[in-house]
């Protein structure tokens, strides 16, 4: 029998599960140095590190070498990011026989050590991240009803927590669970204890009288292994039902630059959706360009595309035409053109080498922008510290920092600063503590250097001088 290896990076080290007869055995190691990276599943040369890493532990001390894997993921993950590992899967030999986020990891382990029906939230707590999902618990297994927060979190705020969308805090503060559990260290839950009860006192949040229980981080990769022993087929898992959801955000069609809603976030994927268009028209090109998009942090990213010769869709044109994406177990799509009228239709696959990649290109768009910091610094401190500020000199230069300012914010960059508001450690480096009556604690009381964000994404932290 294949074994199926239950994978989740926690705290740098690689933590393996998998099933035995009716329990869980689990095992952990130390990554090299040049891997203990936090966004390890996100960059493939890391992650193609760390898969050779599990390949050689399982074989030289389990002596397991016919295997699969199944990857817990930070909840904030999209298909964007999963189709990454099931692509440095696939390059380095290593079946990917599924992805799964971390809460439902937990939500699994909870399920099958207590007997619970009803609504509860599965919250992952590490030291720099954190994940919140709401689970419907039933005799049916566990089904995921909606992400509500998951990201980079210091464990400051809850209101400055990082939601998954707009409207993801108010179904928070709404939510019907009657019971939070929190799996992470001792400090991460210990300091989510805390923060989480006084939202629930200071906010809208309805439920106040929400239950919380606090676990241990083993509990996440213990949950993982119920999953591998019920895709191995074992008995004492076949009856655990696990519903997932494809993805925390919203996905979009786009079809010659005109832009659909195709699929809200947190809904199951039903093999298949679309969406209905009155009528398909001609662009005059030689071919037709569709686009699949999936809405991450108000950013579009581009999931696959096809094009279409003109020829093949003169059947289509200008007629009801529902356009569908297909998709697969690992995470591939394909795109379904459909006469609403005859039913015939045309399927293609959806490549993402067949359109610019945008996480590339805001990759792109940060490393330049770091480049030319320096220049705008020089710029800042300039037009801040000139001694006489009507000087022609000195007003051109201000000028020029002003212009520089709002080139990057149109291109989507934006100052990070915070004079006078709570420090966050997220966004801010504090390079000195000064004490000030004036100012409540862990106030930000002077910028030193302006920080800098692209689309969600920190360039540069603000250094700053806070007050305790």
């Amino acid at each position: 029998m294949k074994r199926i290896i239950g994978v989740h990076f926690w705290d740098k080290k690689v933590h393996l599960c998998w099933s035995e007869e009716e329990s869980i055995s689990t095992a952990s190691f130390n990554l090299p140095q040049d891997l203990r990276r936090d966004d390890i599943l996100e960059q493939e040369f890391a992650l193609e590190g760390v898969l050779k890493a599990v390949k050689q532990y399982l074989s030289e001390k389990l002596a397991i070498t016919d295997f699969g894997l199944v990857i817990a993921v930070p909840d904030n993950f999209g298909v964007s990011n999963i189709k990454l590992i099931y692509q440095t899967g696939k390059k380095c030999n290593t079946e990917i026989k599924g992805v799964t986020p971390e809460s439902l990891a937990f939500a699994l382990y909870v399920y099958g050590e207590y007997e619970f029906d009803g609504r509860l939230l599965s919250a992952v707590v590490g030291e720099k991240r954190i994940g919140i999902a709401e689970y419907d618990f039933s005799d049916r297994g566990v089904e995921k009803i909606t992400t509500y927060i998951s990201g980079a979190w210091n464990g400051a705020s809850f209101s400055r927590a990082p939601f998954i969308s707009s409207y993801s805090n108010r179904l928070f503060d709404a939510t019907e669970a009657e019971l939070i559990f929190c799996a992470g260290g001792m400090n991460a839950c210990m300091t989510f204890e805390n923060t989480f009860k006084a939202y629930v006192k200071s906010s809208g949040f309805i439920n106040r009288e929400i239950g919380l229980k606090m676990m241990d981080g083993h509990s996440i990769v213990e949950g993982l292994g119920y999953l591998c022993g019920k895709l191995e087929g074992r008995d004492a898992f076949a009856g655990l039902g696990v519903m997932d959801k494809l993805s925390p955000y919203e996905f979009y069609i786009g079809i010659n630059g005109e832009i659909y809603s195709l699929l809200e976030p947190e809904m199951a994927f039903p093999k298949t959706a679309g969406v209905e268009i009155k009528k398909l028209f001609e662009s005059g090109q030689d071919s037709e360009k569709f686009v699949l998009y999936e809405k991450v942090g108000g950013a579009f990213v581009s999931v696959g595309a096809a094009s279409i010769a003109r020829d093949n869709l003169s059947d289509y044109y200008k007629k009801p035409t529902w356009i569908g994406v297909h998709i697969d177990e690992d995470r591939s799509f394909s795109l379904i053109v459909q006469n609403i009228e005859t039913d015939n239709y045309i399927e293609v696959p959806l490549e993402g080498a067949d359109v610019k990649d945008g996480a590339k290109d805001e990759e792109d768009v940060a490393s330049f922008v770091e480049k030319i910091l320096p220049i705008i610094d020089n710029l800042e401190y300039a037009s801040k510290f000139a001694k006489d500020q009507d000087n022609p000199y000195t007003q051109g230069i201000i000028q020029s920092y002003t212009q520089a300012v709002e080139i990057l914010e149109k291109s989507g960059v934006t100052i990070i600063s915070g004079e006078g508001e709570p420090f966050d450690f997220n966004l801010q480096n504090a390079v000195a503590h000064v004490t000030d009556v004036d100012l409540p604690d862990n106030t930000v009381k002077q910028v030193m250097q302006t920080g800098y964000m692209y689309k969600g994404k920190v360039i540069r932290t603000a250094s700053v001088i806070v007050a305790n």
